[in-house]
């Protein structure tokens, strides 16, 4: 049987390429919200975003939201991946045996239809 050769500079390349993309994403929908009809072109977003102390055509109010919603990204994956490492880390010492047990330790009262409405 061949095995399957992975070119790992290029799987790298291409999760930083989605992430980049997912996080843009994330930061125009934010801006599209607070700023709509005021929202810069996702080109401008972007370079300001890889080099916010060049200059740059974005206003001052556009470049704060933009980095508001750029931090606020950050904020949640960091928090997400905090939570999962304490899940993974409560199952293997046997204080929790389901993803439901967690939640229910991480959000008392709260019944599981809220959890799937949210996503």
């Amino acid at each position: 049987m061949e095995e399957c050769k992975i070119n790992h500079d290029a799987l790298y390349r291409l999760l930083e390429i989605k992430c980049e993309r997912e996080t843009l994403e994330y930061v125009l929908d934010g801006m599209n919200k607070v700023l709509g009809e005021d929202l810069p072109d996702a080109d401008q977003v972007q370079a300001y975003l890889m080099s916010p102390d060049k200059p740059t055509s974005l206003s001052l109010h556009q470049q704060m939201v933009a980095m508001d919603k750029l931090l606020e990204c950050a904020e949640v994956n960091f928090r997400t991946t905090c939570d999962m490492l304490r899940y993974r880390q409560m199952k293997r010492t046997g204080v929790v045996s389901s993803v439901e047990e967690f939640l229910q330790l991480l959000h008392p009262g709260e019944c599981e239809e809220e959890w799937n409405e949210e996503i």
